[in-house]
């Protein structure tokens, strides 16, 4: 499971780069929709990161919801720290919408272990018919 320990340590990366970079568009008082725009968002983007590498790895059963837990678990660890520095790490970000910004990272955290309970194929097998 070392690689879906790396795996979640990428997203952890990019997403707190992505927060770190253009995060305040996203997470402010005054534009609520956006803000609501980030957690709907969040949604896909889970799926498109977890799902295909799942089936690409042929991760299938208990090994699925493991794989989830390695890969939430280098974030959750280092987010606890980062959410204390919140104002030094992030900024951009309005010490007002630390609580809103944690709340989101729980529900992406959320949905990554909610990965671990799909269906074991992602891919569709292709059969062909023969008229015989």
């Amino acid at each position: 499971m070392p690689f879906f320990l790396c795996w979640g340590f990428g997203i952890w990366l990019f997403a707190s780069a992505a927060f770190r970079l253009v995060g305040q568009y996203f997470f402010t008082l005054e534009k609520p929709f956006l803000m609501i725009g980030a957690y709907i968002l969040v949604i896909p983007l889970i799926w498109i990161s977890t799902i295909p590498i799942y089936s690409l790895k042929k991760i299938q059963g208990t090994e699925r919801l493991l794989a989830a837990i390695c890969i939430v678990l280098p974030g959750m660890l280092i987010d606890a720290v980062v959410l204390f520095y919140f104002d030094n790490i992030f900024p951009n970000l309005s010490a007002d919408v630390d609580r809103y910004f944690a709340s989101w990272l729980l529900f992406a955290y959320s949905l990554i272990l909610l990965t671990g309970y799909t269906k074991a194929s992602f891919v569709r097998k292709n059969t062909i018919h023969s008229s015989n």
